[in-house]
């Protein structure tokens, strides 16, 4: 017996908030389990990605940049790299006995959590006050491994080009944003 999406989708925004809320009061985060549960946790990590990277009603926007920038230093990249790797073994056909659809769903959110990670509010502008053109994504220098590791560009290139939308869009746009990182986080 499944549940409807949107009822999963309304239960994973929840989780977000309740986790985003009590951020400071438990330092354990994690997701383990089987093909469904797996797939729940990335749309879990892409809704909290998100909920992390807006202001919520109610609390000042300084509260909201102290757990905003203590998720984005301790539980970001891991969870970038927790994508990643799930869209290597997807890559690799590391999952048995994985249905078309289970493989479509957990490639959607992990392109959806990459995309996220690479999307989020590293140096704390609201998007209507920034101005269009600053296009550079501001990945913090403990980043620069990943970032710089060209498998990674490879890998999503392959997504982009063997899948069709919306994961080849998602693919596209995280194509997109690891493009536009800081010059400076490269060497030479």
């Amino acid at each position: 017996h499944t549940l409807m999406d949107f009822v999963v989708g309304g239960l994973t925004k929840l989780a977000c908030r309740i986790t985003k809320l009590g951020w400071f009061d438990h330092a354990d985060h994690r997701l383990q389990g089987s093909i469904d549960q797996h797939i729940v946790g990335l749309r879990v990590l892409m809704n909290l990605v998100e909920e992390m990277n807006i202001p919520t009603t109610g609390r000042t926007m300084t509260h909201h940049r102290k757990t905003a920038v203590s998720f984005r230093d301790n539980s970001l990249f891991p969870v970038f790299q927790l994508a990643i790797t799930t869209l290597q073994h997807l890559q690799s056909g590391n999952f048995s006995g994985m249905t078309d659809a289970q493989n479509k769903k957990m490639t959607t959110y992990a392109l959806s959590v990459t995309t996220a990670c690479l999307s989020f509010d590293f140096i704390g502008t609201n998007p209507e006050e920034s101005p269009e053109d600053v296009g550079t994504v501001q990945v913090p220098s403990s980043w620069r491994s990943i970032v710089q590791d060209t498998t990674h560009m490879q890998l999503l290139f392959e997504f982009y080009l063997n899948t069709e939308p919306p994961m080849s869009n998602l693919a596209l746009e995280s194509i997109v944003q690891l493009s536009s990182v800081r010059r400076s986080l490269f060497s030479g």
